[in-house]
């Protein structure tokens, strides 16, 4: 997307012919309730991989999750973004330096 959206709740997509063809037939076969789910499931699955690959791998991706999950931070309390970011890139670099990356 090239644009702003200007308006967030609604977005149109346009899918060549066989791709809407082949997501209107995952719809028909009960693989989605509906065209818009199929769409945001792909979105999903595109994030997904975009995501695997910023970090190096699914196995890596996951561990990541699951350790942000451990040290999730009370909504509640004040967190300074930036410190939270650098120290959070600076432990991505020691584990790709560790990891031989």
């Amino acid at each position: 997307m090239n644009r702003p959206v200007r308006h967030p709740d609604q977005v149109t997509v346009t899918l060549s012919a066989e791709d809407a063809a082949g997501l209107l037939a995952r719809v028909e076969r009960g693989e989605f309730a509906s065209l818009e789910e199929g769409v945001a499931a792909e979105l999903a699955e595109l994030n997904y991989r975009r995501a695997v690959d910023i970090v190096g791998g699914s196995d890596k991706l996951e561990a990541l999750l699951d350790e942000l999950e451990m040290e999730a931070v009370d909504p509640a309390e004040h967190v300074d973004g930036r410190q939270f970011l650098s120290e959070m890139l600076a432990d991505l670099k020691a584990r790709a330096k560790a990891s031989g990356e």
